[in-house]
């Protein structure tokens, strides 16, 4: 019975995944997802399955790639395959593996925001924005330093 359930619902993400692309957008099997980026998801979230990758243009030339797991986590990455984005899909649920961050904002994070998680990390071109489990939201610069609360 569980093993129903669980392929009912990978069904319904694939053909929900499927149905929301826009004309931009190309469902593609996770083979054709670049190497940089099946690394990353394998290092960091080896135990989750990949339930749909999509391949998003942006703008003339480039490609972003949207990858979605069976443990919650939505992940981005750039045209190159490195990662830009790496959220939960719940907004309370913290990201089970966050060793990919930098440690300096792990730490931040964890001494300031004890009874916190980290919800999602977005790379900006001057640093980071963290999303945390309590709906605060944190700028870091390039190296990991606390810049401010984003309000």
């Amino acid at each position: 019975m569980k093993n129903l359930f669980s392929k009912i619902a990978l069904l319904s993400a694939v053909v929900f995944t499927m149905t929301s692309c826009d004309k931009d957008d190309q469902l593609i099997s996770n083979e054709e997802l670049p190497t940089v980026s099946k690394t990353f998801v394998n290092e960091y979230f080896g135990s989750a399955k990949i339930i749909s990758t999509v391949k998003d243009k942006e703008g003339m030339s480039s490609y972003e790639y949207e990858v979605k797991l069976d443990n919650g986590v939505d992940i981005k990455f750039d045209n190159a395959g490195l990662w830009q984005d790496v959220e939960m899909r719940n907004d309370t649920q913290a990201l089970p593996n966050t060793a990919f961050i930098l440690p300096t904002i792990v730490d931040y994070v964890t001494t300031n925001y004890a009874s916190a998680g980290i919800n999602g990390i977005d790379r900006e071109l001057n640093g980071f924005d963290v999303e945390l489990t309590n709906d605060v939201d944190l700028v870091f610069d390039k190296e990991g330093n606390f810049i401010r609360i984003d309000r």
